[in-house]
């Protein structure tokens, strides 16, 4: 099997049921060496001096009772890995900075809510979410076992030529959940058979032909499975790099989706007027301003509905009602219809 790279095994991505077999022990000597594919211990600081030193931690706080467990082991190559990552027995609090990859997990057990400057979620187990690329995170789990997949954003960067697609500005993620229950599934599928039929067999593993087919699959999969700023160049389709003017009016519109803005504001924030603005959406995005905004409230609202506690007083109608809707049986359509569940399931979940 190939070996794996400092960069590589410095990270962690995937899908629920596709994670490498529990590490064995290793001696402590190993555990200062990043590049190691598997190390467990039950010592808790020489746990947080593993995690401090394979991720970018500004800060680490763990505490629980014993017996306590750590490992990691990580396989795959050097554009792509898998890692099952195990924080047992203790609440596990981290502060850490955006790595230089692409990163997407999935929660096997345990539990895990993460916050960044514009999201805050809690994630399902078995669902598949998406790492923020470019953004400070904070995270904190209790008796985790975390799956994930990683791929080199150089790797994936150049990949995208040859797919015809581009990431102004650089590729990074824009969303932290699937776009659908659907696709999320898919990529889990996925993750699963690069798991049990290329990286967990050597012969695959041994053909470069193989391994590449396995990462532009998994290239194509992250792309449509997470909301990205890749856009298409140009070529016999019609892709086009979408204009500043659509550029601009999202970003407004995600930064302001729980303001009053309506496609007037939308348009100013985008500098030019609103019937030209409806056009560019239409043309562009197969799409209109209002639309983009009531899918910006309803990812506000399912955030909401995901960290709210019922027993508080939390409801369904008052968390519709603070992002716009106004109408209860509206509102739960839509979200049911972009989320796969109603918001009653995720409020009680």
């Amino acid at each position: 099997m190939s070996s794996v790279s400092p960069e590589v095994a410095a990270a962690a991505a995937g899908s629920a049921s596709a994670y490498l077999p529990g590490p064995s022990s290793m001696p402590p000597a190993a555990h200062v060496d990043p590049r190691v594919r598997s190390v467990t211990t039950r010592d808790r600081d020489v746990a947080h001096a593993l995690i401090r030193k394979n991720y970018k931690i500004t800060r680490l706080e763990g505490e629980g009772p014993e017996p306590f467990v750590y490992s990691r082991a990580v396989s795959g190559d050097t554009r792509f890995a898998l890692c099952r990552f195990e924080y047992r027995r203790g609440r596990l609090l981290t502060e850490s900075d955006p790595a230089g990859f692409l990163v997407a997990g999935g929660v096997m057990a345990g539990r895990l809510a993460m916050r960044t400057r514009d999201h805050e979620i809690r994630v399902e187990p078995g669902a598949p979410f998406a790492f923020p690329s470019h953004d400070a995170k904070t995270m904190e789990s209790f008796d985790l076992v975390l799956g994930q997949v990683m791929l080199d954003r150089a790797a994936v960067e150049r990949e995208l030529g040859a797919m015809r697609l581009a990431a102004p500005g650089g590729l990074r993620s824009t969303a932290t959940e699937a776009v659908s229950v659907s696709m999320g599934r898919y990529w889990s599928d996925l993750v699963t058979h690069v798991h049990e039929n290329v990286i967990r067999n050597d012969a695959a593993m041994a053909s470069a032909l193989v391994r590449g087919s396995a990462f532009r699959s998994l290239v194509a999969a992250y792309l449509e499975t997470f909301e990205t700023n890749v856009v298409g160049t140009g070529g016999d389709d019609g892709l086009a790099p979408l204009p500043s003017t659509v550029r601009r009016a999202r970003e407004f519109i995600e930064q302001h989706a729980h303001d009053d803005i309506g496609v007037v504001e939308i348009a100013e924030a985008a500098r030019v007027t609103p019937r030209a603005l409806q056009l560019a959406f239409r043309r562009h995005l197969d799409s209109t301003p209002m639309a983009e905004l009531r899918r910006a409230r309803l990812r506000g609202a399912h955030g909401d509905l995901v960290m709210a506690d019922p027993t508080l007083g939390h409801t369904v109608a008052g968390v519709a009602l603070s992002w716009g809707f106004a109408h209860a049986g509206r509102f739960a359509a839509q979200y049911t219809t972009e989320f796969g569940r109603s918001p009653r399931d995720t409020l009680e979940s």
